[in-house]
């Protein structure tokens, strides 16, 4: 499972999130072949590395055609055919070519910005317009978050010290309070904490911003990712706050599988439990959700208990330093009320991972060594998505793979 821990201590926008993503290895040439599937023109995005408070970064940018003005959110003098409105937004993204995922949290995000437009203006839904060229860049915006989420394969989402300034700031209809009405109204009936800085006197939170919160993020304000630390990256906002405007992003990654390592030996936990009481669901269930919060792995044994029994033993293999989070989950997830623990040292083979191209599609590889032995792994899941989109037999792919690596002298 990959958390995606955003800090938000600059607040967050759209483009803030875009740049952070970039920042952790977003593919651009993918992202933009993904987003011309929206069949939508008058627009060109920037992705530039650059440094802010001598913290290096991304910033990124939608650019218009011809200069023109970006959206200022609701606008209420605009007819039918000069704007669009959240039905023709939806539409345009629904018939579109992308993932139904990528719509679904597309649309949703959309429909969040509305809703509160239309609440806090007194319209109706289908009366919040958006100037036609100017929305262009929260398309961009919304709909390439939802894509870099897809391309990351983000599961979870913590957003950590969210905070916006205090104040006024000029819109479109005049002087308003910050947070400014939409972000306060999307805020209601939820848990998602806002802090205030006092030292900040203007908005950090767009809409867009908030709309990004309010469905992308699981948790707030919570220690609880784990796993290994992939990447962390920053994206920055264009308003001059006085201080580092940045958002910055962090990626775990708690399947081991998907992890590299570089060392033959480690040292581990083994917590088990005996469980003559539990389901064969209820023991899949527990041994999916250990290996989705970052155990090394995961298992049952049947065993013979007292009085004759049969049981089954549950076997996590664990990080030394996560003993009491496992052991809350067992305690949480199983029907246990004690554990054993045993400390263990493995032999390990180091492991990088890599992407291989075959006729077939791109799979993951894994290269394994241990002290002159070397071998190759290729992604089953990987085969079986080729295998699905070419109607080609999983093992033909695997050895096309293979041969690729050999053609390469690897």
């Amino acid at each position: 499972m990959k958390t995606l821990v955003l800090d938000a201590f600059s607040g967050i926008s759209g483009d803030m999130f875009l740049g952070a993503m970039f920042d952790l290895g977003l593919e651009r040439d993918e992202f933009e072949k993904q987003l011309s599937k929206l069949k939508v023109a008058g627009y060109r995005i920037t992705v530039q590395r650059t440094a802010r408070s001598s913290i290096t970064g991304t910033d990124f940018d939608v650019v218009l055609e011809g200069n023109a003005p970006k959206d200022q959110g609701f606008s209420e003098h605009e007819h039918h055919h000069h704007g669009r409105n959240f039905m023709m937004i939806r539409h345009l993204i629904s018939k579109s070519d992308l993932k139904e995922t990528i719509k679904k949290r597309s649309i949703d995000m959309f429909e969040q910005i509305a809703r509160a437009e239309a609440k806090v203006h007194g319209k109706e839904l289908a009366d919040i317009h958006f100037h036609e060229v100017g929305a262009l860049d929260s398309i961009v915006d919304i709909v390439g978050a939802a894509i870099a989420v897809e391309m990351l394969h983000i599961d979870r989402c913590v957003i950590n010290n969210l905070a916006d300034g205090v104040g006024t700031i000029k819109i479109a209809h005049g002087i308003v309070p910050v947070p400014v009405p939409a972000v306060l109204q999307m805020q209601l009936n939820t848990a998602i904490p806002i802090q205030k800085r006092f030292d900040v006197h203007t908005e950090l939170i767009t809409p867009t911003g908030m709309a990004l919160v309010k469905c992308l993020g699981n948790e707030f304000n919570s220690s609880t990712a784990t796993g290994v630390l992939e990447n962390t990256g920053y994206g920055f906002g264009k308003r001059d706050t006085g201080s580092l405007n940045a958002l910055r992003a962090s990626l775990y990654n708690s399947k081991l599988s998907q992890q590299e390592i570089a060392k033959t030996d480690d040292h581990v936990l083994c917590l088990e439990t005996n469980l003559d009481d539990a389901t064969g669901q209820q023991l899949a269930a527990a041994i999916k959700g250990a290996l989705e919060l970052g155990a090394k792995d995961a298992w049952a044994e049947p065993i013979i208990m007292k009085k004759g029994r049969p049981a089954y033993k549950l076997c996590l293999l664990t990080a030394t330093t996560q003993q009491e989070l496992f052991a809350s989950f067992l305690f949480q997830h199983t029907s246990a009320i004690g554990l054993r623990v045993h400390p263990l040292q493995r032999e390990i083979m180091e492991r990088k991972l890599k992407k291989v191209k075959t006729p077939y599609g791109e799979v993951g590889v894994k290269e394994l060594t241990y002290h002159g032995v070397k071998k190759f792994s290729v992604e089953y899941d990987d085969l079986m998505k080729c295998s699905q989109k070419t109607a080609e037999e999983p093992e033909k792919i695997r050895l096309a793979a293979l041969q690729e690596i050999e053609n390469k002298g690897e």
